[in-house]
């Protein structure tokens, strides 16, 4: 008899553990939506927009220039010697190069200041995700664009609540 009961304990226990694992609290926010619609994050990306504008003018500068002068190289070297031919292609190439590095030393410094712009809007974010959490008793909360969540709840979206903190 005692196996028995054994056995019926153990599978009514595993039948719930399933249950017991969705009575936990779960949440979904849209974490890019508050941060990218609030007034800061607006402002953090007009910054980011002026500094990739104010390092990419240069740039597309030196590039309208290089295309003028392949132009330009392209019609003489009909008449041109060889030698005269292969060195201004050296020097066209070597300029190409230099561009190239300071395009990626440009894309560096753009990502490195986007990633100081957004810092502080990130930590708000968590800041304010936490307090909701803890006032909601909401055990685990996955941000809506990045956790693959296919379907879920509408109320458990706690987006609203969260920006109501972040604009704090």
């Amino acid at each position: 008899m005692t196996k028995l009961a054994v056995a019926l304990l153990l599978t009514w226990g595993l039948a719930l553990t399933p249950a017991l694992v969705l009575a936990q609290k779960l949440a979904i926010v849209d974490g890019a939506d508050i941060i990218f619609n609030s007034a800061e994050g607006k402002r953090v990306q007009e910054n980011i927009k002026k500094k990739y504008e104010e390092l990419g003018k240069p740039l597309q500068q030196k590039q309208q220039t290089l295309a003028k002068e392949l132009a330009d190289a392209e019609k003489q070297a009909a008449v041109m010697k060889e030698d005269a031919r292969k060195r201004k292609e050296q020097e066209f190439t070597k300029k190409v190069e230099d561009l190239r590095k300071q395009e990626m030393d440009a894309q560096k410094q753009i990502a490195q200041y986007e990633e100081k712009e957004k810092a502080p809007l990130f930590q708000k974010l968590e800041r304010a995700v936490k307090e909701v959490a803890q006032e909601n008793k909401v055990e685990v909360i996955l941000d809506k664009r990045s956790s693959g969540v296919l379907y879920m709840d509408s109320k458990l979206d706690l987006t609203d609540k969260v920006r109501t903190k972040f604009g704090k």
